[in-house]
């Protein structure tokens, strides 16, 4: 048996493996900037939709609607919606996006209702306007909520993409040391023969 054939057959099996996984990579990198497009097109349409449903609102709405004041809404307000990093990829700083579904005043426990002197205020911003809303105002809230998820999807795929691409980068010098290392073992071996 010849030692350095089959020395040679297993460099050309790690070659085509690397070759493999650079193909992989691009694949994934590419993919994730698809998913970005897409949901960046969800964005700009959500917002688009909401403003325009939210300016439909404020004109049927009349002085009603002209603005929300702050004898409107609660000063202790929540949230209703919640960004935070993903604690199962906390690694590559993944998002998540989730309802805030406590709902009350601010710095509200679960565990204890408010006292008599604090009254439970109602969660849904939708209710700073009156009981009887206009629809396009609540198609506006459903847009603008549609449109942060959106956020979220586009800023994981921004991340996934560029760590995709960085591991596509590294397999990339890999391949181009591995593939000056045989041109130059290579010319070794022919050195002698031409002698």
């Amino acid at each position: 048996t010849n030692p350095s054939g089959s020395m040679a057959t297993d460099n050309t099996a790690e070659y085509e493996k690397l070759c493999t996984d650079i193909d992989n990579e691009l694949r994934s990198f590419l993919k994730c900037v698809d998913d970005y497009q897409t949901a960046h097109a969800e964005v700009v349409a959500a917002c688009r939709s909401g403003i325009l449903d939210l300016a439909r609102a404020r004109k049927s709405m009349g002085n009603r609607g002209m603005g929300v004041t702050t004898l409107q809404y609660p000063a202790r307000m929540t949230a209703t919606q919640i960004i935070d990093i993903d604690p199962e990829n906390e690694s590559v700083m993944a998002l998540r996006y989730r309802s805030n579904q406590e709902g009350g005043y601010a710095g509200a426990k679960a565990d204890s209702p408010p006292s008599g002197d604090e009254k439970v205020i109602e969660t849904d911003p939708i209710r700073w306007f009156g009981v009887l809303v206009p629809q396009q105002l609540r198609t506006s809230q459903t847009s603008f909520s549609r449109g942060l998820q959106s956020v979220v999807e586009a800023s994981n795929a921004c991340v996934a993409m560029k760590l995709h691409y960085q591991r596509y980068q590294d397999l990339l010098a890999q391949k181009k040391s591995q593939t000056a290392a045989a041109a130059s073992s290579t010319a070794a071996a022919a050195t002698p023969a031409a002698e």
